[in-house]
């Protein structure tokens, strides 16, 4: 069990109002330090894995719009004397070790479509292509390594989960340009560099079938649950790097060659493992409760996540009618 402190500063007269909030969460312990001249007291309250998120929702709440407070999150190494689990073991619970707001900092930042996240995107692609065009998984592998499409596609979900429409937006901008970062320098490569059309490398990515469907969809929900249980998502980035650089890659090769038929398989591909993505991360939010505080966010939020699965599940159905069609 994961300790952290959460630490208020705010008027002196509000402390009965936060030993009431953490007395109701079954908060572990509290504490507080004599007002300054200002009239402003810190207030921690230490509280573990399960309750943090009540306890700043909480909070928030109570406090409502006013500025004259603030809360952080601090984390906690060692805590003695030992704190004893009571709680039933065969309950099952998920394990959400990062609160909506730090996983909200998490995601906002992965969506920054900044010089380095195009560079990166840039530089991942190019030993993506040569490891393509010379039929060598290592160098593919290497390439998947360094990819950095984790970051805007889970902003994206997590975004729509929770409704927000400005980083919908960011996320999407931020995907649709690293995207077409990593397809133009293909095409230029496709075009100018000598191409083995036999490369089974390659030509590997304009296979669609249901076992691809099935790896976006297990690459989606592994990097949900990795981000939202504090799990290293190193692992996890590979996966989902396996899902969207190599058919991006390929995709814009073909184009560089004119071979636009096994472009267009390459990019039923890509749209496949985008889809699947989608859809197993919003189910996977669902399922861990991640979601907005408020009800008219909650509204929102439902609206911007029916809307993301329906699209995805339609594109999803569409992909399986090519599928049985090619088969």
């Amino acid at each position: 069990m994961s300790l952290r402190i959460i630490q208020i500063t705010l008027p002196a007269e509000r402390k009965k109002t936060m030993i009431q909030i953490a007395e109701t969460h079954k908060a572990l312990d509290v504490w507080w330090e004599p007002k300054n001249e200002d009239g402003i007291r810190t207030i921690s309250i230490l509280v573990d894995n399960h309750n943090q998120q009540k306890i700043l929702d909480s909070i928030q709440t109570h406090m409502g719009e006013s500025m004259d407070w603030r809360a952080v999150l601090l984390p906690v190494e060692a805590s003695l004397p030992k704190q004893e689990n009571n709680r039933k073991p065969h309950k099952f619970k998920w394990r959400k070790s990062l609160t909506r707001e730090e996983l909200y900092q998490e995601v906002a930042n992965g969506a920054e479509g900044d010089l380095l996240f195009y560079l990166m995107v840039f530089l991942s692609t190019i030993v993506a292509a040569i490891g393509l065009i010379q039929d060598n998984v290592a160098i593919v592998i290497a390439a998947m390594v360094i990819a950095p499409l984790l970051g805007p596609n889970l902003a994206l979900s997590f975004a729509t989960a929770l409704g927000d429409k400005p980083l919908i937006l960011k996320s999407l901008l931020t995907c649709t340009g690293g995207l077409i970062a990593a397809i133009i320098p293909c095409i230029i490569l496709g075009h100018f560099l000598p191409v083995d059309l036999g490369s089974e490398e390659l030509f590997a990515r304009t296979n669609i079938n249901y076992a691809a469907i099935i790896l976006a969809l297990a690459s989606g929900a592994a990097a949900v649950l990795s981000l939202t249980t504090g799990v290293s998502s190193a692992l996890v980035g590979v996966m989902v790097s396996v899902a969207l650089l190599p058919p991006a890659a390929a995709f814009g090769i073909y184009i560089g060659l004119n071979q636009y038929n096994l472009a267009m398989d390459s990019g039923f591909l890509l749209l496949t493992n985008l889809s699947s993505i989608g859809v197993s991360a919003q189910v996977v939010l669902a399922f861990m409760g991640i979601r907005p505080r408020t009800f008219l966010e909650k509204r929102s939020a439902n609206q911007s996540s029916l809307v993301q699965i329906g699209i995805c599940t339609i594109l999803l159905a569409i992909i399986s009618i090519v599928i049985t069609y090619k088969n």
